[in-house]
């Protein structure tokens, strides 16, 4: 008797990362495949997706700016319009009530309202707030799995993976040529040619903490990075003749801070932890925090911080200061 050869089902993986992406992908395919549905709801849900989508930047804005900016503008307005759909559902709890939590005490917007700029607090919430799992879900990680799932183009599904894998960084100022900037990262030694979102040039010797989106391999003309946030210049009071001023501080500052903390992140090594502190910090609240206690003024290309975040009594407003600014 001839033995029976077993069909392969047609049905595509579920290609989510993390039990949130696989439950919100059920989820969908449950509505899809029932009969049944409230037809009410899903019209509201409709309504309220199309409403999201009128917030999308126009092409004719979009051509105001760099390409590869404006390509990781339109990323993010599209990301934007499922990750608020996302946000809602009582799946994501626990991502949705830390957004909401920050949102409300921060005001995110920038200077003078408040030291977080929308594009910080927007990124950190998209790509760096995640679950406490070891799969490390976001907002942004859910959605693209969402995407896959339902058969959304590569190449966008390409772009949004690569701004969940950004995270904010150190870097040195190294100096310009034209619109370009040249950073060097600390710790990885990373040297990154560069665009600034904001306009600022900055000098040679300040140390930034960005955002930095790189070029796109399926944009070979495009062979330089965004710094994508409003750069966070790292500096630090001098009084000289009995004036204070703000200068840029030193690159040692920084590297003793490292040299206390990085030790405590459980990693493989030195530059992995680095990559963890910078993109998850110890805890949700440690980059926003640090940013609302060490802000100390701004110009509408760059805003400047003093202090190191574990040297309490060097930030600022340092008297505000708990304890999630610990490692």
């Amino acid at each position: 008797m001839a033995k029976k050869t077993r069909r392969k089902s047609t049905t595509p993986k579920n290609p989510a990362r993390g039990p949130l992406a696989r439950k919100l992908i059920a989820e969908y395919k449950k509505h899809l495949e029932n009969t049944v549905t409230d037809l009410a709801s899903w019209k509201e849900g409709k309504a309220n997706a199309e409403k999201l989508q009128e917030s999308i930047v126009s092409d004719s804005t979009l051509k105001q700016y760099d390409p590869l900016h404006a390509l990781y503008i339109y990323g993010q307005n599209q990301l934007s319009v499922l990750i608020e759909q996302i946000i809602n559902l009582e799946l994501v709890d626990y991502l949705g009530n830390i957004y909401d939590e920050q949102q409300t005490e921060h005001m995110p917007s920038g200077p003078p309202q408040s030291p977080l700029t929308g594009s910080f607090f927007t990124c950190w919430g998209s790509f760096d707030l995640c679950t406490k799992s070891a799969k490390k879900e976001t907002l942004a990680s859910i959605a693209i799995d969402f995407c896959k799932a339902v058969g959304v183009d590569q190449s966008l599904i390409d772009l949004y993976e690569t701004m969940q894998q950004s995270r904010m960084g150190i870097y040195i100022h190294q100096g310009t040529s034209g619109r370009f900037l040249y950073l060097r990262e600390m710790i990885t030694g990373k040297e990154i040619k560069a665009i600034c979102a904001s306009g600022y040039l900055g000098q040679p010797g300040e140390l930034w903490f960005v955002r930095i989106m790189p070029p796109l391999s399926n944009n070979p003309v495009a062979n330089y990075s965004v710094v994508f946030t409003t750069p966070y210049l790292l500096t630090e009071v001098v009084i000289k003749e009995d004036r204070r001023n703000i200068v840029a501080t030193t690159e040692t500052k920084w590297q003793s801070y490292f040299d206390r903390n990085l030790g405590y992140i459980k990693a493989s090594s030195e530059i992995e932890a680095y990559e963890q502190l910078m993109k998850y910090g110890p805890n949700p609240y440690y980059w926003s925090e640090y940013i609302f206690l060490a802000y100390c003024n701004s110009t509408p290309e760059m805003i400047c911080l003093t202090g190191i975040p574990d040297i309490i009594e060097s930030l600022p407003h340092g008297e505000m200061a708990r304890d999630t600014l610990r490692i």
